[in-house]
């Protein structure tokens, strides 16, 4: 530590220079280059970062203040910034005549961020010099006889200085305006751009090159500029073409396509309904002239003519092109400017009024021709006769015969026929293999006789022709014999007038649902239950059947408890289903009935609880699988494990002993193991996961292989049966009902928060009162003991029966 000699080394005479200080440790002066340590001569800071006394500053001060620039580091401020400078410098050219010098264009960039400065010579063509980059990205030192051992910086690049790098002269002419703007925030005047020299040798080729042109320029198209530009772009107008005046004319509502790919036009007719006429094209698309003059002849329109200098026969003669057009007539074709509302197309002949045009027209014009007003023209008044189309013939009412079809097509026709069925609904709906396409509920007949209350019946609806049948299963001594009950037909809606000119209304599939009554002939059922097909159809096919719908429930539940959702929670559901996260589909039916009332049906409840169901894990018996395994493999003698070990061997370059599932599946049946797919499946499926879908090979082998690893023999089994997943079909069990999941669903938690953080001083209701769940605060409580938000932080907090309100 320095300090004045002269003064006593006393408190309050000398002070610390290293307060504030918190590096000390020393700079690293070995390096390693070409994995040798070896000492570097780079010029390296003191002890804590401090320059050495005899350091000499490659990098100007900061003119600013430390308090008024930022912090950052440079290369993290001034990342990917760079100033751009044009420069060039002269090189002497000895052997070209008329070149003394030969100007060579570069491009300075110094790069903020550490200081470097990269050389750059945009490529030319036919140059006859190499190009691109001139000086690699470095710092670069002032050269020996300035006088100066620091670096070029950013205060020595300026337009007019010239900047000696590596003996060459550059001089600085022009910098972009990212460059000017940074120096003139800095305090540096930047001057105006100077211009570039004259290359001689460059102005003597292009000279040359001028006169290499040929006599007979070649004609060039640049039909694929607006090709390109405005492919599948089309302009749409409407109009009419009047053509009363002729004899039976009439008039032609007509629409203009005008296609900007090539400015061709195409008429199409506008033709009513039952109009009888036929060929809606009016002008195929084609270029369309301004004036007709006649048919034209082939080649007339032509963009280029055809000269025979040579010979009379095809054999001698030789075509060439005239460049000039000298004897092509001049013919003006319509265009984008020539079409707007109000304007008179000549469509070969025929005067084709524009009145409107649609919405991508309007913009279009606008955009490129500053219209604005597109106000529509209207047509002339059509003296042509419309026929109003008459209501149909009301039939008469039904005589009791047969069925209402069956006498409404009686009534249609002359001839009797059989009413027409929907094919359609059939064939899309009927049974297909093992999908009966049936829904089956059990019903309860509701009547005031006991013993009849107590009948069991199963309700089948037959999608294929909106069918019902109701059948009755037998019970012991119950006094009932049991057996079809209803037919499979079609059953009238009760109230419904049976003798009218319309068929009455019958059920159908969206009157079928969980708690639904329904009176068939006299006889109410009420639906109680539905089997696991039905159910699952119903939520599949959930647009069909509103009940089922699972996102139609959830907006219902969802608007009715938003007003009092903290109430719902804490009183229907209660602490304990809180921290736990689970219910009983009975508490949780009783929660939504409290709710909703008669809103809210019970297949309704049926389907949340199905949503949000706990389906219990069933373990999979590995070692009964192995043991089945075992009696296949011996009962068709297969024994060449070594030679699926090679298999798998050859598959795995790697020799890590594993492979993807999918790949030991392929070669387990490649080697034409004989087992089943399904029992294959079951085998992988106890093979433990490596890495991913990754399975080691040789637990496969030794899980099969009944020499080294023998198994207790057990019964042979069918294996397609018993293995098939239409066997081990899981079945739905709902009466364990997730409770987290379903307060997720509705999104009232973020509902709630939203209000509490948007509210004012007391957002959530006063003091003490009771929150809504959360799933971090009220799902993990764990103690059954009230929720209630603090008023000023909107937080969820525990408290005591015995604690003080907040």
């Amino acid at each position: 530590m320095m300090r004045n000699p002269p003064l006593p080394l006393l408190p309050g005479y000398d002070f610390n220079r290293k307060v504030g200080q918190s590096r000390f440790h020393k700079s690293q002066h070995f390096g390693n280059v070409h994995n040798l340590s070896m000492l570097l001569d780079k010029a390296l800071p003191g002890i804590g970062g401090a320059p050495m006394p005899h350091t000499v500053h490659s990098r100007w001060p900061s003119v600013y203040c430390r308090g008024d620039v930022s912090t950052l580091p440079a290369w993290l401020a001034f990342d990917k910034e760079t100033l751009v400078f044009d420069a060039y410098f002269k090189e002497a050219l000895q052997e070209v005549e008329g070149s003394p010098f030969l100007p060579r264009y570069v491009k300075i960039y110094f790069y903020l961020e550490d200081g470097t400065i990269q050389v750059q010579e945009p490529r030319r063509v036919n140059s006859g010099v190499h190009q691109g980059v001139f000086i690699s990205r470095q710092r670069i030192r002032f050269p020996p006889d300035s006088g100066s051992d620091s670096f070029v910086d950013i205060i020595d690049l300026n337009i007019g200085r010239e900047v000696e790098l590596y003996g060459r002269v550059f001089k600085i002419v022009n910098c972009d305006r990212f460059t000017r703007n940074f120096l003139n925030r800095l305090g540096i005047t930047v001057p105006d751009p100077i211009a570039l020299p004259e290359d001689p040798y460059m102005e003597r080729r292009f000279k040359m090159q001028a006169g290499l042109q040929p006599k007979r320029p070649k004609k060039v198209s640049h039909d694929e500029t607006q090709f390109l530009r405005y492919d599948r772009c089309v302009l749409r107008f409407y109009g009419y073409w009047d053509d009363r005046e002729s004899e039976d004319g009439i008039l032609h509502k007509l629409v203009v396509l005008f296609y900007l790919a090539d400015d061709t036009v195409e008429v199409r007719e506008v033709l009513p309904a039952n109009s009888g006429r036929t060929g809606a094209t009016l002008l195929s698309r084609c270029k369309l002239p301004k004036e007709f003059k006649g048919t034209v002849t082939p080649g007339e329109h032509d963009k280029f003519t055809v000269l025979n200098v040579l010979g009379q026969t095809a054999a001698k003669r030789r075509l060439i092109y005239d460049a000039l057009n000298c004897g092509a007539n001049a013919t003006s074709f319509y265009t984008q400017r020539d079409l707007a509302i109000g304007a008179v197309m000549n469509v070969l002949g025929r005067s084709v009024v524009l009145c409107d045009c649609d919405d991508y027209t309007k913009e279009f014009y606008r955009a490129n021709y500053g219209l604005e007003d597109f106000t529509p023209r209207p047509y002339p008044a059509d003296d042509d006769v419309v026929f109003e189309a008459q209501d149909r013939p009301r039939l008469p009412p039904y005589n009791g015969y047969g069925s209402h079809e069956d006498s409404s097509y009686n009534c249609k026709t002359i001839y009797p026929v059989a009413p027409v069925k929907d094919l359609k609904q059939f064939l899309r709906r009927d049974r297909e293999g093992l999908d009966s396409r049936v829904l089956r509920f059990s019903a309860q007949m509701i009547s005031s006789i006991p013993n009849f209350i107590k009948r069991p019946f199963v309700l089948s609806y037959f999608l294929a022709d909106d069918t019902i049948n109701v059948f009755e299963n037998v019970r012991v001594n119950s006094g009932f014999q049991g057996g079809m009950f209803f037919s499979r037909d079609r059953f009238v809606k009760p109230g419904e007038e049976l003798f009218g000119s319309d068929p009455p209304a019958c059920y159908t599939k969206e009157d079928c649902y969980i708690g639904a009554q329904l009176e068939l002939r006299d006889f109410k059922f009420l639906l109680t239950d539905a089997d696991e097909y039905a159910l699952r159809y119903m939520e599949l096919h959930c647009s069909e059947f509103p009940k089922s719908n699972i996102r139609q429930i959830l907006h219902k539940i969802r608007e009715r408890a938003r007003p009092a959702y903290k109430q719902f929670v804490s009183e229907q559901l209660g602490s304990e289903v809180l921290r736990t996260g689970r219910t009983s589909f009975k508490a949780l039916r009783r929660a939504l009935i409290n709710l909703l009332g008669s809103q809210i049906t019970e297949h309704e409840v049926v389907t949340v609880a199905r949503r949000f169901r706990v389906q219990p894990e069933v373990p999979v018996d590995c070692e009964a699988i192995r043991r089945l395994a075992h009696v296949e493999l011996k009962r068709y003698l297969f024994n060449s494990f070594e030679r699926l070990m090679e298999t798998f061997r050859h598959y795995d370059e790697e020799h890590s002993g594993l492979l993807p599932r999918k790949r030991v599946y392929t070669c387990l049946r490649g080697a034409r193991l004989p087992l089943d797919v399904e029992l294959i499946n079951k085998v992988l499926g106890c093979m433990p996961a490596q890495d991913g879908d990754l399975v080691r090979y040789e637990d496969v082998i030794n899980f099969l292989d009944y020499d080294h690893f023998p198994t207790a023999p057990t019964e042979p089994v069918s294996v397609r049966h018993d293995l098939c997943w239409l066997s081990h079909a899981p079945t739905v069990d709902a009466s364990v009902v997730a409770v987290d999941a379903f307060l997720r669903e509705l999104g009232l938690e973020e509902d709630l928060r939203a209000s509490c953080g948007d509210a004012g001083d007391n957002p959530c209701g006063g003091p003490g009162a009771v929150a809504a769940p959360s799933a971090p605060g009220l799902l993990g409580a764990g103690l059954g003991e009230p929720l209630v938000q603090d008023a000023e932080s909107c937080e969820l907090v525990l408290r005591r029966p015995d604690a003080p309100c907040i």
